[in-house]
């Protein structure tokens, strides 16, 4: 990354994060090696260096299937070729109620009609594979064994290490300030050491996507919220291969973490963070813990597994993640503003997307088709006022616990 920023190129991804190092890589692989991505910090330094990695497949959406499928299969052939800490361990989703069992029957069937193997279990066959878990209060379960989870950084990595090997050019340290524009088509970029002229502007800058898009007038509706998850130390009946699992009837989720548990939460009264309030630069950064806010997701989390009451807690994540008003991603060109595309607001699923939807926006950009419909990540589901920012803080603190509806 030592060499001298481009004057010419023919696209720009803005974001090094998992988003935009997936964007890249698919774009190289479509033919397209003319390809600059700019990242202010460092690659992988904002909300993809403390995700939990997670890799899941269950949604009642038939394009969230195909997205979530793709996805695991991109990172199925990168681990081939890279050590990415990939774990098919499987997922159990766990049912409190008749009414949340019910609802697994839609996920299976649309699941089962795409070629994905997932199944009914009862609490029995959950404690057989989570043997700490109490199971008394389950009706049953949901279990996906393709499921699984990977090293959001060594991920991130292997699409930058492959898309450079193809001819894209990442450069850390450049901030963009604004899109250039000629008669509403992008015409290059310009950033805090020069322009860029380029045919395609790419907006995958995470929690800043939107503060970018005002720039050229463009509303991305999204809204940064303090999201935690708690780090244990070592736990009996854990093992590598542990299923993750969620419980949504309580908000909470988790997997085994170096002999121990990562267990966390989708809060219904999440916090919002104004990214003025972050400090700069905010790489690799974390907030304050806050255990009033997360103390009562810890007590659901020792419902469900009894052990954690006498198990020390080694550290309180709290990394803030951005969320859209109805908990979906962006993923469009601008209205207004040709082959100005924005990837961004994954809201707390962008490892488990990356490969689905930075190759279905590579395919737009490339092929003119991203060869699926994507209408419900359409820019347009929204209008000017749902970008207003005391709109978004209202909004966003119940956009965590969507997490916990039907599996989108």
């Amino acid at each position: 990354m030592g060499e001298g920023l481009p004057t010419n190129t023919r696209i720009v991804v803005i974001g090094g994060g998992v988003i935009g190092a997936s964007v890249a890589w698919h774009l190289t692989r479509l033919g397209c090696r003319d390809v600059v991505v700019l990242e202010r910090g460092q690659i992988g330094c904002g909300t993809t260096w403390h995700s939990a990695g997670n890799i899941v497949r269950m949604s009642t959406d038939p394009v969230a299937v195909e997205i979530y499928a793709q996805s695991a299969s991109v990172v199925a052939e990168l681990d081939q070729r890279h050590t990415i800490g990939w774990r098919p361990c499987g997922r159990v989703m766990l049912a409190r109620t008749q009414e949340r069992f019910q609802e697994f029957d839609t996920i299976i069937q649309i699941l089962r009609n795409q070629g994905t193997q997932v199944e009914s279990i009862s609490p029995a066959e959950v404690q057989e594979k989570l043997p700490m878990m109490n199971t008394d209060d389950l009706v049953g379960a949901l279990w996906s064994p393709g499921d699984g989870r990977v090293d959001p950084t060594a991920l991130t990595a292997a699409y930058c290490r492959e898309a450079k090997q193809s001819g894209a050019r990442f450069f850390e340290g450049v901030e963009v300030k604004q899109a250039l524009t000629e008669k509403g088509v992008v015409t290059g970029v310009e950033t805090d050491q020069g322009q860029i002229k380029c045919e395609v502007v790419v907006n995958c800058a995470g929690m800043w996507a939107r503060d970018l898009g005002l720039r050229n007038d463009i509303d991305i509706p999204l809204y940064a919220v303090e999201h935690f998850y708690a780090l244990t130390e070592t736990l009996d009946d854990t093992y590598p291969q542990m299923p993750t699992f969620r419980d949504p009837d309580g908000l909470i989720y988790g997997r085994e973490e170096v002999g121990g548990l990562l267990v966390g939460c989708f809060d219904r009264d999440a916090l919002p963070v104004r990214l003025s309030d972050l400090p700069t630069p905010f790489e690799f950064g974390l907030l304050n813990e806050n255990w009033d806010q997360f103390l009562p997701y810890m007590e659901q989390a020792i419902h469900r597994i009894p052990a954690l009451a006498d198990c020390g807690v080694r550290t309180l994540v709290n990394g803030p993640e951005s969320f859209t008003p109805d908990a979906e991603a962006h993923l469009d060109e601008a209205p207004g503003l040709k082959n100005y595309f924005v990837l961004a607001g994954l809201s707390s699923s962008g490892v488990t997307r990356s490969g689905g939807m930075g190759g279905a926006l590579a395919r737009w950009i490339v092929e003119g088709d991203p060869g699926m419909d994507l209408s419900r990540y359409s820019l347009k589901r929204f209008g000017p006022e749902h970008n207003e920012e005391s709109f978004l803080r209202r909004r966003v603190r119940d956009m965590p616990s969507a997490h916990f509806g039907l599996e989108r």
